[in-house]
């Protein structure tokens, strides 16, 4: 059964096809800020080269076991056994059975004979070329027995590997378990170890936003700017709050074509999910003690005010992570100073032939876009304007909710792209080498060289140049697309074509 049919009426009538702030680990819409992005691909270089182990510790609710999810389907496309072991009430041998069990080894007749089996299976993948990891979550729960296990299976190597590579991620507590002075073998054995913490208000922002655009909205669900630093006050940052927050606040929300929630709707999501923090105060407080506060308080924001605004995401511009959309070429993007009024009604805003971005459009012979894409689009007109203008050879792509292209001038005779924004969103149209495509077995070989190219330059693909369709190119586009908060499939879409073809979406580090 698809999600969507699972979906609760609300958020079907909201346009939604999947829910944006579910109550479980998301990995297929995982938002990863730069500092994530590179901790993922640094451990899984690090698993894939053999160094042993790796520490993954954040407080409830950061977002640990998503990251183990995607983490394990990068491992699992990489061709390598993953073990993943959630439930830590298993300790010692059931411990060791449950692994065994996962790689499909048998049970021995005693602790030494499931050692010993094990450590025969890890050689035989060893030499197919196969890595083979142990990924343990809530591992603060492991006892001194389990432990022990663990600095055991780290000593299965060869000369220059190891034949077990193994992930531990847990709450804090679980630092200290590892500062004991009987782990300290365990500890030194530990290659990295990656922090999650709570978001601040700028990211909390965009995570919220890409929730809400990842689950199908097209950015017609947005959060005011006061409601955005009223979110962040009452969640502290941490993810699963904010879930939980959210959740209760769609509830509120009318379906339309545009709706924005304020500071009422969060403050009645927080106290219903439980969140707002109780009152301190057994008594009402007196006349003056309110003006000394308020007055304090309108002293503090107005001192802070700057600095609000320039972390906030108000509902037409966005940072994008981790892609700094400021390292674009000045070159590509057409200034939207004339932009056309748009209002929430749905009669249709007129052309104004003399606007730089209809001017910009009669370059591509696509006049007609502007009155269309400014009056915002149903699904059935949307395909029939791609088919429209795939049929110029042009690609049209829709920026994820909340993201904007910076507004800077192009040559008079310049036709690199236009870009503005309408009620179907932020767009940006140009004339790309390869129109949108499925990359599998029928895939052209030039389509596919030209895409490894990309990925190549973007240092997520190191083998030949080959057009040849293969797990390490499927592996590389998959990477791409986390990167950039994607959706993980096999479709070079519109916006993932923009993202190769334009410095925008290089990956520097």
């Amino acid at each position: 059964m698809s999600e969507t049919g699972l979906l609760p009426s609300h958020l079907l009538a909201l346009g939604f096809h999947r829910n944006p702030f579910p109550q479980t680990p998301d990995a297929d819409c995982y938002f990863r800020t730069e500092k994530i992005a590179q901790s993922s691909l640094e451990a899984f270089h690090c698993l894939k080269a053999g160094k042993g182990f790796v520490l993954l510790t954040g407080e409830v609710g950061t977002g640990k076991s998503t990251f183990l999810r995607c983490m394990m389907d990068e491992l699992h496309a990489a061709d390598c056994a993953v073990s993943f072991v959630f439930n830590t009430f298993l300790q010692g041998r059931h411990l060791l059975l449950a692994l065994n069990r996962d790689f499909g080894v048998a049970t021995g007749a005693d602790f030494a004979e499931d050692i010993e089996l094990l450590n025969q299976y890890l050689i035989e993948q060893y030499a197919a070329g196969r890595c083979c990891v142990l990924v343990i979550d809530d591992a603060q729960n492991l006892d001194a027995e389990s432990l022990e296990l663990l600095r055991l299976l780290s000593n299965l190597e060869t000369r220059q590997n190891k034949l077990l590579q193994i992930v531990l991620s847990g709450q804090p507590e679980l630092l200290d378990l590892l500062d004991k002075r009987e782990t300290r073998q365990l500890t030194s054995r530990i290659m990295q170890h990656i922090r999650l913490w709570s978001f601040d208000r700028s990211a909390c922002a965009r995570y919220v936003n890409f929730r809400i655009s990842r689950a199908g909205t097209d950015g017609r669900i947005s959060l005011s700017f006061w409601a955005n630093l009223a979110l962040h006050w009452y969640s502290k940052g941490n993810p699963r709050r904010i879930h939980s927050i959210m959740d209760r606040c769609l509830y509120g929300v009318a379906p339309g074509v545009q709706q924005e929630i304020g500071v009422s709707l969060i403050r009645a999501g927080a106290r219903e999910g439980g969140v707002a923090p109780r009152s301190r105060f057994k008594r009402p407080l007196s006349a003056l003690a309110v003006s000394v506060l308020f007055a304090g308080a309108f002293a503090w924001w107005l001192q802070l005010k700057p600095d609000f605004q320039a972390n906030a995401v108000p509902r037409t511009a966005m940072t994008p992570q981790p892609s700094s959309i400021s390292s674009r070429p000045k070159a590509l993007v057409v200034s939207t100073a004339d932009r056309a009024q748009i209002t929430t009604s749905q009669v249709n805003v007129p052309a104004p032939a003399d606007t730089i971005v209809m001017k910009c459009l009669k370059k591509f012979d696509a006049e007609f876009l502007y009155a269309d894409i400014s009056n915002g689009l149903d699904l059935l007109k949307r395909r029939t304007i791609l088919k429209t203008l795939a049929d110029k050879g042009l690609a049209l792509a829709f920026l994820p909710s909340g993201l904007r292209l910076p507004e800077m001038t192009v040559d008079a005779g310049s036709e690199a792209l236009c870009s503005d924004l309408g009620k179907a969103g932020s767009w940006v149209l140009w004339r790309p080498k390869y129109l949108p495509f499925e990359l599998n077995r029928s895939t052209g070989t030039e389509k596919i060289r030209w895409l490894q190219a990309q990925l190549g330059a973007n240092k997520l693909y190191g083998a030949e140049l080959d057009g040849i369709f293969g797990p390490r190119t499927e592996n590389a586009l998959h990477q791409f697309q986390r990167w950039h908060g994607l959706a993980v499939d096999s479709r070079v879409d519109a916006w993932v074509l923009f993202l190769l073809d334009h410095e925008v979406g290089k990956i520097n580090t």
